[in-house]
This record gives C-alpha cells, sequence and structure tokens, in this order.
C-alpha cells in the first residue's frame, strides 16, 4: 500500500502538551454533526503527574437528536515521557483502549514533540487503531477494519487568556474497506479555542470538517462545546 501525504503534513505537526502541574481534572462537552444531526455527550477526567505522564478515561454517549441518551463508547488512554534526548524534543509513547458498542480497539501511538517557544510546540502522532472485532468488507469478507492514524497538532499560546489549536488527522484503511467518503483515506480538520476563565476553569470551543459523508450526500462538520476544571 503506498501512503501518500502532502509534504507539509509530514514536516509540520504541533500538539497541545499541558502546561498545568500535576493533579486532577474533569471535562464535559457536548456535541453536534451537521450531516447526520446526530449529538453526542462526552464525560472525561484525568489526572497529571510532575514528570509529564497522564491517564484520562472517557465516557461518550450518543444523545441523537437530543431525543436519546444512550452509551457509545468508554475510554481509557495512559502516556508517559520515554524519551528526553534535549530540553525541547520529547518521544512519547502511549496505549489508548476502546470499549465501544461495536467491539474493542486497541491503539498505540507514540509521539514526537518539539518545543520552539514557552508559547508554541509541534508534535507528529503516529496511531495504529488495531480493531478486534470484525466487519463487512467491500467484498462481503468477514475482517479488521483497522486503520494507521496520522496526526499533528498546532499548539500556540495567544495570551494570557487564550490558545488556539489546529489538528489535521489522516486515516488509511488497512484492509478492504471505505471510509464514509467512499475512498480508503480520509481527513478530519479541526480547529479549537480554549478560554482561561481561571486557574481552575476552561471553557472551550471546536469546529471540525470531517470530510464528505456520502450517506448524507454532504459536508459533515462537527462543532463541540466543554468546559475542564482541574482541581
Amino acid at each position: 500500500m503506498k501512503i501518500k501525504l502532502p509534504l507539509i503534513f509530514i514536516i509540520s505537526v504541533i500538539h497541545p502538551i499541558s502546561v498545568h502541574a500535576a493533579g486532577a481534572w474533569i471535562e464535559g462537552r457536548e456535541a453536534y454533526n451537521t450531516a447526520s444531526e446526530q449529538h453526542e455527550f462526552v464525560l472525561r477526567g484525568g489526572y497529571s503527574f510532575n514528570q509529564g505522564a497522564g491517564i484520562m478515561l472517557t465516557n461518550a454517549y450518543n444523545t441523537g437528536k437530543l431525543d436519546q441518551f444512550k452509551h457509545s463508547y468508554n475510554e481509557l488512554e495512559g502516556w508517559y515521557p520515554l524519551f528526553k534526548p534535549t530540553t525541547e524534543f520529547t518521544i512519547l509513547p502511549a496505549l489508548i483502549l476502546t470499549d465501544s458498542t461495536d467491539g474493542s480497539t486497541v491503539s498505540p501511538y507514540v509521539d514526537f514533540n518539539y518545543k520552539f517557544t514557552p508559547d508554541f510546540n509541534v508534535t507528529f502522532r503516529y496511531r495504529y487503531n488495531n480493531k478486534n472485532y470484525d466487519s463487512v468488507d467491500l467484498d462481503s469478507n468477514e475482517n479488521k477494519d483497522s486503520t494507521h492514524q496520522f496526526v499533528m497538532y498546532w499548539n500556540l499560546k495567544l495570551n494570557e487568556k487564550w490558545a488556539y489549536t489546529f489538528e489535521p488527522d489522516y486515516f488509511i484503511h488497512i484492509n478492504d474497506f471505505h471510509s464514509k467518503n467512499g475512498k480508503d483515506h480520509n481527513w478530519e480538520l479541526n480547529n479549537k479555542l480554549t478560554y482561561t476563565l481561571t486557574p481552575q476553569w476552561k471553557p472551550y470551543v471546536e469546529f471540525s470538517w470531517l470530510d464528505r459523508w456520502n450517506q448524507y450526500e454532504r459536508e459533515q462538520y462537527r462543532f463541540r462545546t466543554g468546559i475542564r476544571y482541574y482541581f
């Protein structure tokens, strides 16, 4: 399989490394997808350690058109800054375990982060989404719809109150499957703006383009709003 990535995608990668001290936090988030007209509600909590390691638990619920409340998935994520060749460069492996209504997925990933300034840092992430359940592929065979995922995070602290993150994601299906756009690959482009209300309260909004969804014959856009509280 040939992996075709634009050069700018390979060389321009940024990750929002947290600048918060060690401690616990909780978060609530609401999302709306425009083409499918579906809502999702997420509850999330985590703990950050002094050396940069962390753990996070997510519970997601499909709320339809605000007329239901069905459990969608649970996710447990942990990460550790294993290698630090220089004070600016960090290599951080991690693992995500997802339990959804369809089955489970194990997703190891590794981040390569470089801090250019205290207000600007860059990360490239490679993530492998290994699904532990079968789906029907394009040839009507049972197979696992696992994917390669390439991510970059552009994280910029605008001032003492505002921070901006740009996050493109590129997915490639490993086996004979197509994305919702009818291709063996798809993009997601995410824009997130975070406001520091107080040192404890950080509300945010996010706007995303989720590529074209052929099922609805429309582009799928996603709007998220949420708030995180640091203890």
